[in-house]
């Protein structure tokens, strides 16, 4: 009897850990380039049982096993491409391929991330807010003069000249100016995405630089999540009524247990 009990303890814990993970699946649904984690259970620990015989025990027969403890085996992520919408704001960027765009945090360390939702900070660098610095193809961060700007599909940024200057007063150019090159954005990939931590807002680190990789950047546009908000309602339901149905059993257990209690008592 004292087998439920762990099983059923053990299932509430589980199902606990797992619902923090769809919540914060749901909450990250609007953010750019947010990945979904899914939380695979193991078990703590499998007993082996085996049958003896009456007389002799020397050779016993194994017949299955039990598993005593529920628990966390793995959080796993996935890297799925996420769908790719128009936004028509000059410093959005959409990753199409596998990768990962650089920020470099105000501690000098690298974050890796899909969210392409850029701006310019206060000195004048392409910056993803809150988090840091975007590195470029080089690794430095890309200083940007101004947000009038076109970009090709390999990330080059390029700064567009003012119309009219040197021109008349209907703002014809005399000369037209060639556009200057700012900066290239940098799209860093890995062999092995399991060695990647997970951090806030949709950040990766690694223990090892990514490898830079070309192309796969559209510009004006940026990458959702790729959160299916019905699939995880589903699967919030599911935790809770699993949840529910072992603390309902759990109180069974309970009430039974003080009942043999109490007629031991009275023998």
């Amino acid at each position: 009897m004292f087998h439920g009990f762990y099983n059923l303890a053990s299932g509430m814990l589980y199902q606990n850990r797992n619902l923090n993970t769809i919540s914060n699946n749901m909450t990250n649904v609007s953010t750019p380039g947010y990945k979904s984690d899914r939380l695979v259970s193991t078990t703590f620990k499998d007993e082996m049982l085996y049958r003896n015989g009456n007389r002799n025990k020397s050779n016993p027969t194994q017949i299955g096993s039990v598993s005593m403890i529920r628990s966390v085996g793995v959080t796993k992520t996935s890297y799925n491409q996420g769908n790719v919408e128009e936004t028509g704001n000059n410093l959005d960027f959409a990753l199409t391929q596998p990768g990962f765009f650089a920020v470099q945090d105000k501690d000098g360390n690298r974050l890796y991330t899909r969210n392409g939702s850029f701006g310019i900070d206060q000195e004048g660098y392409l910056s993803l807010s809150s988090q840091g610095r975007v590195l470029g193809e080089d690794g430095n961060p890309i200083e940007m003069t101004t947000d009038r700007i076109t970009v090709d599909k390999s990330g080059n940024i390029y700064e567009l000249p003012l119309k009219g200057v040197g021109g008349d007063e209907e703002g014809t150019d005399s000369e037209e100016e060639e556009p200057v090159l700012l900066g290239k954005i940098g799209v860093f990939n890995f062999n092995d995405y399991t060695q990647l931590v997970k951090g806030n807002n949709g950040t990766f680190k690694s223990t090892e630089d990514g490898t830079a990789v070309n192309g796969g950047i559209q510009w004006k546009s940026i990458e959702r999540s790729n959160i299916d908000p019905m699939e995880e309602m589903t699967a919030m339901m599911t935790s809770q009524r699993a949840s529910q149905s072992a603390a309902q059993v759990l109180k069974m257990y309970d009430q039974l247990m003080g009942k043999i209690v109490s007629d031991i008592g009275r023998v």
